[in-house]
């Protein structure tokens, strides 16, 4: 895996930066101290340097130095307001550093990946379904989880269980952000799954919709007594649904 050394000032952008590329690079954090990037070459050794020089001071010239120092050919791509480059424009003439004025994260990753001439639309990819909402679906009927899946894997990172344990057990290797769950599952029925969600700290505010095949109204009445984010009558509308979830999803950010 190619490395990928990220010179910043450990702000919410440089954290942001690295936390999509880390998916598909062996990443390092190295703060903008000329002393402490010359160190970190040494002891990383890495591919690529990326740096966020919206920060940078003119004393932060000795981190370009350290750079050229170390390897005068090791690439570096650098982004930030274009004032912030002219900077230290001398470092650029050479052609070893490059620069980024308005980064986003397909422009960084494609630039990374041209370096390293990778395929940048997989990891691309990847990022957009990371970015994703999760949900679990859970129901017994495998029919139904795959029109579920079809439903909503064009918008969400979508996770089927048949079941309270396997849903249980999705939760803890993939934190969901809303769960859609069949109330008359057997053995451990819709009831009892949303009881065990709510029992964990970590997931009891966790949005359930339940899905019901029954409805008439003292069944209805006994899913709305136990509070759900809502509920649908199977085999749910496809965008009645999306249109539910994006509500809860809308209500959670305001």
């Amino acid at each position: 895996m190619r490395k990928i050394l990220i010179v910043g000032d450990f702000s919410s952008d440089t954290s942001e930066v690295n936390s999509f590329l880390e998916q598909h690079f062996h990443t390092q954090l190295c703060t903008n101290s000329g002393k402490i990037v010359r160190s970190m070459l040494k002891l990383y050794v890495p591919d690529l340097v990326l740096m966020d020089i919206d920060d940078f001071e003119l004393v932060q010239g000795e981190v370009y130095e350290a750079i050229v120092e170390y390897n005068p050919e090791l690439p570096v791509i650098t982004y930030g307001r274009e004032k912030k480059k002219q900077m230290f424009i001398s470092y650029y003439y050479s052609g070893q550093c490059k620069h980024i004025p308005q980064p986003t994260r397909e422009v960084i990753i494609r630039e990374i990946c041209k370096e390293f001439n990778m395929n940048a639309d997989a990891i691309i990819n990847d990022v957009v379904d990371i970015d994703k909402k999760h949900i679990i679906v859970v129901d017994d009927n495998p029919v139904l989880l795959r029109n579920m899946r079809n439903m909503l894997q064009d918008k969400y990172r979508v996770t089927l269980a048949t079941s309270a344990a396997q849903c249980m057990k999705a939760m803890g290797q993939d934190s969901p952000d809303l769960i859609i769950l069949d109330y008359e599952m057997p053995v451990v029925d819709g009831k009892q799954t949303l009881e065990m969600i709510r029992a964990e700290e970590d997931y009891k505010d966790v949005p359930v919709i339940f899905l019901t095949g029954i409805a008439d109204k003292e069944h209805v009445d006994a899913v709305l007594d136990l509070k759900p984010a809502g509920y649908f009558v199977k085999p749910p509308m496809q965008t009645k649904i999306i249109n539910a979830i994006e509500n809860i999803f809308l209500k959670q950010s305001e």
